[in-house]
């Protein structure tokens, strides 16, 4: 049928009457059309090619022929190209037997029937069916258009417009909507926790917990006392009681888990981990009554499990339960046509943490970008564009700026200026600049943005003989100024 006659259609709906029986198919199409829906005879079922409409509100199944068809094709069809299904007539049990397999994934079993029509049936009972049947599609389709706008706006957190970021949003759309538990695989620095993140906030629209379990600082003596929780010694201000301080698991109940650095997970770790995931439930230390895991499980590894299985370091079931979904996160090397998007948008942020107006990235600086290795994948770029921006007050970007600093192992942990009192914040600063040019105080000077004499003081409080001396703290080749 013409989209435009959906589209353009004043009648109660549109409705599929598939059957071979064409005398029977016309009867009914007859019946339907009397009533004010607008009909599409066919003589075998029609599924929509593309998920944003459908050809028909709901599809009416007339003979066991076409039923047949309907529940061997629905598991080759894409769950957003069905539509609701209606028998007519009813089927009977030997039937619904033959044809409606109990195997069949849950959201096609909704699918297959959304009620069945029967001959005696008033007129008036059939038409109140259709119009629930049509209303229901289309607000299920309405739905599932709002879901997909939704996980569209999540996954825009991930800057970038490469092939493989779009493919990693595609494979996120592929398991927002499953149950099973998903492995993200990527190395050291990339945006793994942000993927696990957006997963999340796509397969829960209202607020639900998202608790986080590093299992590389698990062992056999905390591990159920973490997961599974644990009794307080320590007396309530309510009542004498020991106090229950409920675990990871409960924490994380309805809403999402994710086992953080599993690949680290050691192997009594990997043993606990199985026993309780493997049926889904364990033992509460509370009230020592079986309960079930009701959060979605994202696990977090640096290292491919399967390799690690290979090698006996890893469950192999174990394996196989946290795997069920795999999403590989792409390294920052693989798409670096995406850097200057994601420079700008860092850039963008830092100046809004330090209250700066951002830099401009310049075309020479993105050159010298993107023939770095970036070894440290996002995370690295990250933290050499936050000391870069500390650095250098400059409005741009460009290549002068960043080839003292890319690589530099200053640059590896930005969070090692946590806690740091200004005046050692400036020593560092001041000592890795003077480092990084070699003990050259005027460009020294330049690039920090002071007086030579006020650099050759600092330098001086911190131990340094002028010029280089060879009582200095650190030995430099220095090129002694003009």
């Amino acid at each position: 049928m013409n989209k435009s006659v959906m589209n353009n259609s004043t009648t109660r709906g549109v409705v599929q009457v598939v059957s071979q029986d064409r005398i029977r198919r016309l009867e009914v199409c007859t019946q339907f059309s009397n009533m004010g829906y607008t009909v599409i005879p066919l003589a075998e079922v029609v599924f929509s090619r593309t998920s944003q409409r459908a050809d028909a509100d709901i599809c009416v199944l007339l003979d066991p022929k076409a039923i047949s068809e309907f529940s061997f094709a629905v598991e080759q069809v894409p769950e957003q190209n069905l539509i609701p299904v209606l028998y007519y007539p009813a089927l009977t049990h030997d039937t619904q037997k033959a044809f409606l397999k109990p195997s069949r994934s849950s959201f096609h079993e909704t699918m297959v029937p959304f009620a069945e029509l029967r001959p005696q049936d008033a007129l008036e009972s059939i038409r109140r069916l259709l119009d629930s049947a049509i209303k229901y599609a289309r607000l299920s389709r309405e739905c599932s258009g709002l879901i997909s706008e939704l996980n569209a706006r999540s996954s825009r957190r991930l800057i970038g417009y490469s092939q493989a970021i779009q493919t990693l949003r595609d494979r996120i759309a592929d398991v927002v909507h499953l149950e099973t538990p998903v492995l993200l695989q990527g190395l050291p620095g990339s945006e793994l926790s942000l993927v696990a993140e957006i997963i999340h906030d796509s397969t829960f629209i209202d607020d639900h917990p998202l608790i986080k379990v590093n299992c590389s600082t698990l062992n056999t003596e905390n591990i159920e006392r973490d997961l599974l929780g644990y009794f307080s010694h320590e007396e309530s201000s309510y009542s004498n009681e020991p106090v229950w301080n409920p675990g990871r698991i409960e924490q994380a109940e309805g809403g999402t888990l994710i086992l953080d650095q599993v690949h680290l997970a050691s192997l009594p770790v990997q043993a606990v981990l199985l026993k309780i995931f493997e049926n889904g439930e364990y033992v509460s230390p509370e009230d020592q009554q079986q309960k079930k895991v009701t959060s979605r499980v994202i696990s977090v590894s640096h290292v491919p499990l399967q390799d690690l299985v290979f090698q006996n370091q890893f469950k192999r079931k174990l394996a196989g339960i946290l795997a069920e979904s795999t999403i590989s996160v792409p390294r920052l090397n693989d798409r670096k046509e995406d850097l200057a998007l994601l420079t700008e948008h860092i850039l963008s942020e830092v100046s809004r943490a330090e209250g700066m107006v951002a830099k401009l990235l310049t075309l020479d600086g993105l050159e010298t970008l993107k023939r770095h290795d970036w070894t440290g994948d996002v995370l690295e770029l990250r933290n050499l564009l936050r000391h870069v921006n500390l650095v250098d007050n400059g409005p741009r970007l460009d290549a002068a700026s960043l080839l003292p600093w890319i690589g530099a192992e200053t640059i590896s942990d930005a969070d090692s200026l946590v806690g740091m009192t200004l005046r050692d914040m400036e020593q560092k600063l001041i000592e890795s600049t003077f480092a990084r040019c070699g003990g050259n105080r005027e460009n020294t000077a330049q690039m920090l943005d002071i007086g030579l004499r006020t650099l050759s003081g600092k330098l001086r409080s911190y131990g340094y003989p002028p010029r280089g001396g060879p009582d200095s703290k650190r030995k430099f080749t220095v090129r002694r100024a003009a």
